[in-house]
């Protein structure tokens, strides 16, 4: 008789923490990279929320007691938050494919070409392409299982129920935009050196022959020189995206 009467707590208990568990985990998934995408159905990604928080639920913490409505709803909030965190952190890093495929596609004349994308929004045709090929070559190196473990290991920096520190938070996110924006200027810088030297060489040109068509001739020049040259630099390109990401999140061990 004792052990069904003390069933019935132990049983709300778990189920909270299972609750926030998925709280955390789904926010994740919204963001983290593959997972997130609009293209994938939002079923889906409910199920995968549904199956890690029920994986990570024990490894979690301990059980707390149920509070409540004013505690839960603070506690839901507090892991959506830590959640978010984390998913925005790892999309961040990323976000340098898009801002170097702009850049390039700037340089070599194909900044107005618009494509429906991988990602969340609209972006450049050249960005659109090179994201596409960052997450192959993303989910190749098994670059989701540490997105994944991340989720876990967040539980010894961040305890269930508890919100995140505001001043590490802000910090990583900060290095996490200077990172991507740095990022997004090495791997474009070529492709900017080139349109330099290329505008100056139409520069001289044009003014040594007025007559000539200087940009009938020059558009298409520019323009198969820089995909020549992305089809050169794309393996870098994918090695330093991915080399970025796993500074914050470890792909190979």
């Amino acid at each position: 008789m004792h052990a069904s009467l003390a069933l019935e707590p132990w049983l709300s208990a778990e189920l909270y923490r299972w609750f926030l568990v998925f709280c955390r985990a789904a926010s994740a998934l919204m963001l983290l990279p593959g997972f997130g995408e609009t293209q994938l159905p939002g079923r889906i990604r409910v199920i995968a929320a549904l199956v890690v928080a029920f994986c990570l639920a024990p490894l979690a913490g301990p059980l707390q007691p149920v509070p409540g409505a004013i505690g839960m709803a603070g506690a839901i909030a507090v892991e959506v938050l830590a959640g978010s965190f984390l998913g925005a952190l790892s999309r961040m890093l990323l976000s340098a494919v898009h801002i170097a495929g702009q850049i390039i596609g700037q340089s070599i004349g194909l900044s107005n070409a618009f494509a429906f994308g991988i990602g969340a929004d609209n972006a450049a045709i050249l960005g659109s392409v090179l994201y596409a090929a960052v997450l192959a070559a993303f989910f190749a190196v098994d670059g989701h299982h540490p997105g994944l473990r991340a989720i876990l290991d967040s539980y010894r920096l961040v305890p269930l129920g508890e919100a995140p520190a505001a001043a590490p938070a802000a910090r990583a996110l900060t290095e996490a935009a200077a990172t991507a924006f740095r990022l997004a200027m090495q791997l474009s810088m070529p492709f900017l050196i080139l349109s330099v030297l290329f505008n100056a060489a139409l520069a001289g040109i044009n003014r040594a022959l007025p007559a000539m068509p200087v940009f009938m001739i020059g558009a298409p020049a520019i323009l198969m020189t820089g995909l020549y040259l992305l089809g050169v630099a794309a393996p870098t390109l994918l090695s330093e995206v991915l080399g970025a990401y796993s500074a914050a999140f470890v792909i190979s061990r």
